[in-house]
């Protein structure tokens, strides 16, 4: 599925689960086996037992080794926000389109459109960089548990230091990075350790028009037929160890890479998908379900809705201004197509109620026991005492953070907002001068995707919101000069006038007047300038009436999830719990599966290219079909990709996956690549917090539409040339 962006992880509270005999439970702990998110190391005979039974040919061993090559080391963590697989021994790596888009757009102008126009390196020499975009090998995952549980009992405080402990003698002498992750609400713990590469570079992407066929209408939506692919390539130096980027480098040789298949899949197909799933949060309590369906969830969509409602505005009128905000309002689309159908099932399976009975059942066995009354007695009670008391500034919060911060200017306003603050403690002493060029070295790159015009626009929109706070919590920016003095027949129009003076007065809006103040910093220019003030001002207002009227109500949720999962561990001895996703390596296996709709409308498991066509519509932003491509559906000329005569585009099977798994390989039983994992569907928007067998299911691009997009559109045959087919 679409990876959902940064923010929306920030709004979350992400609640990760595991144990070191993981094998199948659902929210209601009814044990399904094409449910769940597995860590690959932890296989165990009932999971492996019905992965062949499912029709995986492979061993425990060729998925998951530290010792041999194995199916992990050609999956890797692109960016730390998506997936992707290595296909060829030339480092040469498959990702879904809409994970390289930035790539992509950073790359585009008017003049070069490649988010347009596509992008295919003839050549290595041709292949183009990505400054900052990394991939990540998982090396080995190690079970820490016992030795941080030792340290929270001992002695709380020295936590941090166990787990820094751990960490440095696992990297000690290598080039590696490690962290150690807090799994099962606290209850677990696990050592993961990484090899990151720094050199990566883009190698092919089709036109938005087919790695992003449908658009927004599609998105989530089911049938589809979406080329959501593109391609990238690994570079090390000549040891084949990560480097920084260099024309020296080469292409990197992989411990392991999918062969790709083009034999095609079927119904009842097994499938598996190796990834890093972002975050699920299927242990909510019923309060915690209620307060993301009735306050986060509707929070999103409304002010969402609206800046992207701005942004589209400006975009529409310039195409250099929809190629600078591209990227940013398709990752903001995402979520706020996400939250409306995450609301939409909430509301129809009221899973709140769903939680309530199974909290009813846990107290039920709870006061069976005075020892488990001493110890549960009230850890529903305290976790919902907590979700009240923060859930009433939560409604400032999401002001606060998707209107008052939604300015692109704030990304660069914060730099120099902090610059400001160490600054004022001496103000003799001069300005930070790492900060200075820090700042001076990135000018251009944080100018890169803004647009004035449409800063300006979302900036009084954020000041209508922040104004229609209560009195009592609005920033103090309300009580300055510059809004006395903005004018206007309504909120509108004065909100408007105001943001219109400041954006002129000061310099975050400007790269020139920014230039010039780093080149020759001046405290009094810093503390005066009107937005470095307007932030000051969302800041603390933003600590004073949320972080501090939240208090320790997070703190008391955390540490009460803790116990009750402990709890419910106990009141299921004979039951297996899987792990919510955390961002780290999860192997999740299915079937190749249609489904129906909430209203029984049956769903093909397969598109095919003459659906494209179909659904066309010339010269439209989500529906044009490039006549290159229209002709060869036309001409039935689709090469050796054909199935009967006819090409296939899309296909549905019902693998677990999450936000964060786009880019994931979709494998077959002989550990072939079949497909790219790139969406889910509109009914399994609740599938966060809950799976639902009937209804979930994964949408992936066929890698047969794949390679014909590579060979027989962009005559890119090379590149397949790289791959190992099996046919």
């Amino acid at each position: 599925m679409r990876h959902r962006n940064k923010m929306l992880d920030l709004m979350k509270r992400m609640f990760y689960v595991i144990v070191a005999t993981l094998i199948a439970v659902s929210a209601s702990f009814k044990a399904k086996a094409d449910e769940g998110m597995w860590l690959p190391l932890l296989l165990n005979d009932y999971n492996y037992e019905e992965m062949k039974r499912l029709g995986l040919k492979l061993t425990p061993e060729q998925i998951y080794s530290i010792n041999t090559s194995s199916v992990k080391d050609a999956i890797v963590q692109l960016g730390g926000f998506c997936t992707a697989e290595v296909v060829s021994d030339q480092g040469l790596l498959f990702t879904n389109h809409h994970c390289a888009y930035d790539a992509i757009q950073e790359h585009s102008t008017v003049e070069h459109n490649y988010l347009k126009n596509g992008f295919w390196a003839m050549s290595k020499d041709a292949e183009l960089n990505v400054p900052g975009l990394t991939v990540t090998f998982l090396v080995r995952v190690e079970d820490v548990t016992s030795q941080v549980m030792k340290a929270k009992k001992d002695d709380p405080e020295s936590v941090r230091e166990a787990i820094s402990g751990l960490t440095d003698k696992a990297t000690e002498g290598t080039g590696y990075r490690a962290e150690v992750k807090s799994m099962f609400d606290g209850n677990g713990y696990y050592l993961f350790v990484y090899e990151t590469f720094r050199d990566i570079r883009l190698v092919g992407a089709p036109p938005s028009s087919i790695g992003k066929f449908g658009g927004d209408t599609d998105n989530w939506m089911w049938p589809r037929h979406t080329g959501d692919f593109s391609m990238l390539r690994i570079y090390s130096n000549t040891e084949n160890e990560p480097a920084d980027y260099s024309v020296d480098n080469v292409p990197y040789v992989p411990k392991h890479s999918l062969p790709v298949s083009v034999k095609g899949v079927k119904d009842g197909d097994f499938t598996m998908i190796m990834g890093y799933p972002g975050s699920t949060d299927r242990y909510f309590t019923s309060y915690e379900v209620t307060e993301q369906q009735e306050i986060l969830g509707p929070a999103i969509v409304k002010i969402m809705g609206e800046r992207l409602s701005l942004m589209k505005e400006e975009m529409d009128k310039d195409e250099a201004v929809k190629i600078k905000l591209a990227s940013n309002y398709a990752s903001l689309n995402n979520t706020y197509k996400y939250f409306q159908g995450n609301i939409r099932s909430l509301e129809k399976f009221n899973l709140a109620a769903e939680k309530a009975k199974e909290e009813k059942a846990f107290q039920k066995w709870v006061k069976k026991d005075k020892d488990r009354t001493a110890e549960y007695g009230t850890v529903l009670n305290d976790i919902e005492s907590a979700v009240k008391k923060r859930s009433y500034p939560s409604k400032y919060n999401y002001v606060y953070n998707m209107a008052g911060f939604a300015p692109a200017f704030v990304n660069r306003g914060f730099s120099m907002y902090r610059l400001h603050a160490m600054w004022s403690r001496d103000v003799k002493a001069g300005p930070n001068e790492d900060m200075i060029k820090g700042n001076l070295e990135g000018l251009g790159e944080s100018f890169k995707e803004y647009d004035l015009n449409t800063d300006r626009k979302i900036l009084a929109m954020a000041i209508r919101m922040l104004y229609e706070l209560p009195a009592d919590k609005r920033p103090d920016l309300f009580n300055s000069k510059l809004w006395t003095k903005a004018k206007g027949a309504n909120m509108k129009e004065r909100s408007m006038a105001y943001a219109t003076a400041v954006l002129k007065k000061s310099m975050l809006g400007d790269e020139a007047k920014m230039k010039k103040f780093l080149e020759k910093p001046k405290f009094k220019k810093l503390d005066k300038d009107p937005l470095v003030n307007y932030i000051r001002s969302v800041v603390t207002a933003y600590r004073t009436y949320v972080i501090a009227e939240m208090g320790d109500a997070n703190d008391v949720v955390d540490e009460s999830r803790e116990l009750y999962f402990k709890g419910i561990m106990e009141m299921n001895p004979d039951k297996h719990f899987y792990p919510d996703a955390n961002f780290t390596m999860r192997l999740t296996y299915g079937q190749v599966m249609n489904y129906k709709s909430w209203e029984g409308k049956p769903y093909a498991t397969q598109t095919w290219a003459q659906g494209i066509l179909k659904k066309e519509i010339p010269n439209d932003d989500e529906f044009h079909v490039e006549p290159k491509l229209k002709q060869l559906i036309q001409d039935g000329d689709f090469g050796p990709y054909a199935e009967d005569g006819k090409l296939p585009v899309c296909f549905l099977h019902n693998t677990d996956i999450t936000g964060g798994n786009s880019g994931s390989p979709v494998i077959n039983g002989n550990g072939e690549l079949i497909g790219i994992a790139f969406d889910g569907n509109w009914e399994s928007m609740m599938s966060d917090l809950k799976w639902q067998d009937e209804y979930v299911r994964t949408i992936s691009v066929d890698i047969r539409y794949v390679l014909f997009v590579i060979d027989k559109y962009a005559g890119a045959g090379h590149l397949i040339d790289e791959m190992t087919l099996v046919k």
